[in-house]
């Protein structure tokens, strides 16, 4: 576990958290009990990092790494990140929709002297 955390830039206790929230299935060793992570499970911590650092929350990963296991291909990942994209762009606009109200009530009201 400690190797795959290093390689992926977070604490062995990222790793535990994507384990039990479902998105990780690693292999235990019978006598020891060590996390064994094969190929797919080193391309989905991968892919649980990837998208953590754009601030998807574990609930909304489950459904991209089930498209990905299941068809291998990206189609899950692009609908995600489509979707990720609108709602980045309607909250923006909503932010700047928000500060030109401020500054216009800021213009229309000059503070007093």
């Amino acid at each position: 576990m400690g190797e795959l955390a290093a390689e992926l830039g977070v604490r062995p206790s990222a790793l535990r958290v994507w384990e039990a929230a479902g998105l990780l299935s690693p292999r235990r060793e019978r006598v020891t009990g060590y996390r064994r992570y094969g190929p797919a499970e080193i391309r989905d911590a991968r892919m649980i990092r990837m998208l953590r650092q754009s601030w998807y929350p574990l609930p909304q990963i489950a459904p991209i790494l089930e498209g990905l296991r299941r068809t291998g291909g990206s189609d899950a990942l692009r609908d995600a990140v489509a979707r990720r994209q609108a709602e980045l762009t309607r909250r923006s606009a909503a932010l700047l929709d928000g500060a030109a109200q401020l500054s216009r009530y800021l213009t229309d009201f000059p503070p007093s002297s």
